[in-house]
């Protein structure tokens, strides 16, 4: 993956707006939009260490993101496994019709969970 997909990545599992990530590493939020929005891009040493700095991951994975057998500091502390983050990359991507679709989707699932479990309560 991209340095962009990667920052994005992070950025979602810190629960960070490109205000908020500007506020914690010092960088303008204008260059942090730049980087998230132009694929390839890549900060100065300096500002890739701020960044890394700031949402508590390595430089190593702003540039190459997950490895097949390293983890990365947020698959560690997080409770999600490594696909959650790959799905959400890729809703990312979406139209916004597109993404709709899927959050309808992932919204029936969830009801029908729900009153799977709700008869369960009842027997």
């Amino acid at each position: 993956m991209s340095f962009n997909e990667n920052l994005k990545e992070a950025m979602y599992c810190k629960n960070l707006t490109t205000v908020q990530l500007a506020a914690l590493s010092g960088i303008n939020a204008g260059t942090i939009s730049n980087y998230l929005k132009t694929k390839g891009s890549m900060p100065p040493v300096d500002k890739a260490l701020k960044l890394a700095k700031a949402l508590d991951v390595t430089v190593d994975f702003l540039v190459n993101g997950f490895e097949a057998k390293q983890e990365s500091a947020i698959q560690q502390k997080s409770p999600f496994p490594i696909e959650v983050f790959k799905i959400a990359q890729k809703m990312a991507d979406l139209e916004k019709d597109e993404f709709s679709i899927v959050s309808s989707m992932i919204n029936l699932l969830q009801n029908r969970k729900s009153r799977a479990s709700l008869q369960e309560c009842e027997i």
